[in-house]
């Protein structure tokens, strides 16, 4: 493999979108009407002329794509105060009980959504590991980097001191086209430890040759 060569892996599987946001379904009905839209008018003037063609939003579609919502942890959550009355989702079960209802009408549907999001009401993400534990695992990974890799550098006298910043992006880069690699396989827990690989170089990278201080501005910290 040539070091600091881009490699991109993508394995699609069928019926397996999620959602990462209630503004995701209005973005998507907003596109496919914009697509009938432009299709009847290039039929009208007998235009031949491809458009690819987005998802439809089916109760088949939706369905399927907050059951994977609820697999992959996200949750509905409360941004800001409610704002108006009105019906609104309250959870992603609530959400996939009304899709399976017999009457499901897609436009109350993506009225509702809009009313829960008018009251900053959004889906995220559960996180799986404090930010704190993260540092841990990292730091493990940092102690197993020394104890596995230290005999070898003194051996070959090439110390990590001696190389530059280019080199650990090579490393990082290398562990980064392994990451892609599992997630082509579907391999997510191999993926995450290539992860954590990288994040260990780059901290090991940072230690010899400094970390450039990050300033917030003030307007991002608004009160705190």
């Amino acid at each position: 493999m040539i070091m600091g060569q881009q490699t991109h892996y993508m394995q699609i599987v069928p019926n397996s979108h999620s959602f990462g946001s209630l503004e995701n379904i209005l973005i998507l009905n907003k596109i496919y009407k914009e697509y009938l839209e432009k299709k009847e008018m290039k039929r009208n003037k007998n235009k031949h002329i491809y458009v690819s063609t987005p998802h439809e939003l089916t109760k088949e579609y939706l369905l399927i794509g907050f059951q994977n919502t609820f697999k992959r942890e996200y949750e509905i959550q409360q941004m800001g105060e409610l704002l108006n009355a009105g019906p609104i989702f309250a959870s992603i079960e609530n959400i996939i009980n009304y899709i399976e209802q017999p009457d499901f009408d897609l436009k109350l549907f993506i009225d509702i959504i809009q009313n829960t999001l008018n009251n900053n009401i959004d889906l995220k993400c559960k996180r799986k590991m404090e930010r704190t534990n993260v540092y841990k695992s990292i730091d493990t990974e940092r102690q197993y980097q020394d104890l596995r890799w230290s005999p070898r550098r003194e051996k070959n006298g090439t110390p990590d001191e001696s190389k530059p910043p280019a080199e650990w992006i090579n490393y990082i880069e290398f562990h980064v086209a392994k990451a892609k690699e599992e997630v082509y396989l579907l391999n997510e827990e191999e993926a995450l430890a290539h992860i954590r690989k990288v994040a260990a170089l780059a901290v090991r990278c940072l230690e010899i040759h400094g970390c450039p201080e990050r300033i917030i501005p003030k307007e991002l910290l608004g009160d705190k």
